[in-house]
């Protein structure tokens, strides 16, 4: 690392102001930087959704994606580190370079060090400056000193930006289509409802995930590497360093100019008169000599602003109690006394608030045990005439349901067939199984009622037959003949046992 070429300010700055350098560093060199990060994260992105789809068990595509994530930090921290040090490196020379950072402990990382809640914090120190074992240790522990922390809280900052990003695209998709089929379980309904793991996530869960990993995890590692930079900068006086190269330059420019200037006037002089010209650098000689003493070379230099010369500090001191000096008056007891009044009026304020607490709970305790009117009696149920358009009193059915079924499919007539099964099914609910629809319910709202009723058997076949006359029905795709013949198997089972065939 060559600090005369460092393309950003290295001053002392507050461990969230280097957060915000991290931030400034990927608006800088986004370009490079999402372009070799890309580079190699996509292809690992689809490799993982290609192992997710083929054991059909997406949550291992995500988990897997996530698990790499020191592999897609290694290349971002390449091209960073190296961008500040004024080499932007491109793809090609990313690419190029692989051996340099993937040769960087990545095994380690992957096996051990993947639950390291400061890994963007620490990846240079394995990284850029190479430590192992011991040193490395030691090495973290010294730059984590009044950093970790921050390290820590920057994880879990974009660890909840990615979680935001994934909910925001699954509630935007919902919104976008309120009226998509729902193939599967949501995350909660699966995971509350006992749903197989596999199940609970989609493909579209997972590209959103990929989508965060891919424009936060950057962000990360620049943020890292930042805190790094301003660590390093307080151990070890990088600001100093470049600011004495700055000076350096600026001098030996000057001192270059008047090198050249005065050899012309000398050789001015030389050419005019010899003698007095030799005599004239003799005196001056020691009046040179003299002004090149280090102390004052050293007090010059020290008054670029480069160089403060105050710094304020703040510590607890015990102080002794002979040296207070009171100047002969008593000590000031008002203090005590506002502090007392301050309790008092606590005190009565918290009194006003339990006594109206307990009138409260004694109103309503008084309310429960006075007697109340008795209610009247709930009306008995009485089946709808109809439902959904379909009429549902049994004598509107033919005798032998599943025969005039049989005879509907035999003559092609599917629609008819499957609409007969579901009026068949609604009278039998109602009238068999007592379960209570009504007249204003929905499709939902009978499924609702007949999952609740217990009999899940029932509620499965209800489903499913719900789901082929609502194909039916509404977008015109007839289910095909055997599967109405299973469902009128499953009606003949539970609805009409005595017309079995």
């Amino acid at each position: 690392m060559q600090l005369a070429n460092v393309a950003v300010a290295l001053r002392p700055r507050s461990a969230w102001e280097s957060v915000d350098l991290g931030l400034g560093m990927l608006q800088q060199w986004w370009r490079p930087l999402y372009a070799s990060f890309g580079a190699v994260f996509l292809p690992v992105a689809a490799a993982c959704l290609c192992i997710g789809w083929y054991s059909e068990q997406l949550w291992l595509a995500m988990l897997l994606l996530w698990w790499l994530k020191p592999l897609y930090d290694r290349v971002a921290l390449h091209v960073v580190s190296r961008a500040v040090f004024g080499e932007v490196s491109g793809l090609r020379s990313t690419l190029a370079q692989a051996r340099e950072w993937l040769g960087t402990g990545l095994i380690g990382a992957l096996l051990l060090g993947r639950i390291d809640m400061a890994r963007s914090f620490h990846l240079p120190v394995t990284q850029l400056e190479g430590q192992r074992g011991r040193n490395r240790r030691a090495r973290r522990s010294l730059l984590g000193r009044r950093t970790h922390g921050y390290a820590v809280w920057l994880t879990v900052a974009c660890l909840h930006f990615e979680a935001v990003f994934v909910w925001s695209a699954d509630m935007l998709g919902g919104l976008l289509l309120p009226a998509k089929a729902q193939v599967g379980a949501t995350f909660w309904e699966g995971l509350f409802d006992g749903a197989e793991m596999g199940n609970v996530f989609s493909i579209s869960d997972y590209l959103a995930y990929a989508a965060a990993v891919l424009l936060v995890e950057p962000l990360y590692v620049a943020a890292g590497f930042a805190l790094y930079l301003n660590r390093r900068t307080l151990l070890e006086g990088w600001d100093l360093e470049v600011a004495l190269r700055r000076i350096a330059e600026q001098r030996s420019g000057a001192a270059r100019g008047i090198a050249v200037a005065a050899v012309a006037l000398l050789a001015t002089a030389l050419l005019a008169l010899a003698p007095a010209g030799q005599a004239q650098a003799q005196a001056q000689s020691p009046t040179v000599n003299a002004a090149k003493s280090p102390r004052a070379e050293i007090a010059e230099v020290l008054k670029d602003p480069a160089f403060p010369h105050t710094r304020e500090t703040t510590r607890w001191q015990r102080r002794a109690s002979d040296a207070i000096d009171t100047g002969g008056k008593t000590r000031d007891w008002t203090w005590l006394r506002a502090l007392g009044y301050a309790f008092a009026k606590f005190s009565e304020v918290a009194l006003w608030i339990a006594a109206a607490v307990l009138v409260a709970f004694a109103l309503w305790w008084a309310a429960r045990m006075m007697p109340r009117a008795p209610l009247p009696p709930r009306a008995s149920y009485r089946p709808p005439p109809s439902l959904f358009g379909m009429e549902l009193a049994p004598e509107s059915l033919p005798d032998d349901v599943p025969g005039e079924v049989r005879a509907l499919l035999a003559a092609g007539r599917v629609r008819e067939a499957l609409g007969l099964l579901y009026r068949g099914t609604l009278s039998g609910l109602v009238h068999g199984h007592g379960i209570e629809l009504l007249a204003s319910d929905t499709e939902g709202d009978a499924l609702a009622r007949v999952r609740a009723h217990g009999e899940a058997a029932t509620a499965q076949y209800f489903d499913v037959l719900v789901v082929h006359w609502q194909s039916a029905a509404y977008a015109r795709r007839l289910p095909a003949s055997g599967d109405v013949e299973r469902l009128l198997a499953a009606y003949a089972e539970r609805f009409a046992p005595g017309d079995k065939a």
